[in-house]
């Protein structure tokens, strides 16, 4: 997949940031630059991170998204990493903003490349996959709008396809194929 910057960025970002002028251009894959005064806007790739999290029984935790992008799809617990913050730190603030649950113990799992389009901004990000253990269920509520339902799915009753991103379905059939 090319990553380059994208028609729908190159329609939201017209004006230079430093003097105004409505002159940015594509330059280079994840670059403008204004042509009045040569600044040179970079669109780097954000880290966001997602809780592959298990209950007792061995099935999976899922969440059913309320909002957009994606609304009414499936995802994984997670969100983006906050500047300052580690992948871990990110990890264990969102599952507690997003569930009230408290990760105890997280395992790198995998990583995998994402397009998020957010209020006609793509924004390419890359996703860390963390396998999470949590040993108290009992504070478990949806604590944030962004999550209409919370499921849990056996193994067998994954499917990636009603994931809601790209990043999560390669991590579900790699967490399928090893379950």
């Amino acid at each position: 997949m090319e990553w380059m910057i994208s028609y729908e960025n190159r329609n939201v970002f017209q004006y230079c940031p430093l003097c105004s002028a409505r002159a940015l251009k594509v330059h280079k894959k994840s670059a403008f630059v204004c042509t009045e005064c040569g600044l040179e806007f970079y669109l780097n790739v954000a880290a966001a991170v997602a809780a592959l999290i298990e209950d007792e029984q061995g099935r999976l935790l899922a969440v059913v998204r309320a909002c957009k992008p994606k609304e009414g799809m499936l995802d994984l617990p997670g969100g983006f990493v906050d500047p300052g913050e580690t992948a871990e730190e990110a990890l264990r603030r969102e599952v507690m903003e997003e569930l009230g649950l408290q990760v105890e113990d997280e395992r790198y799992f995998g990583s995998a490349p994402n397009r998020y389009l957010y209020k006609g901004v793509l924004y390419a990000t890359e996703d860390l996959a963390f396998v999470c253990k949590v040993s108290d269920f009992s504070p478990l509520q949806k604590k944030e709008a962004e999550i209409r339902q919370v499921l849990f799915l056996r193994p067998e009753e994954i499917q990636p396809e009603r994931f809601a991103f790209d990043s999560i379905r390669q991590f579900l059939q790699k967490y399928r194929a090893r379950a």
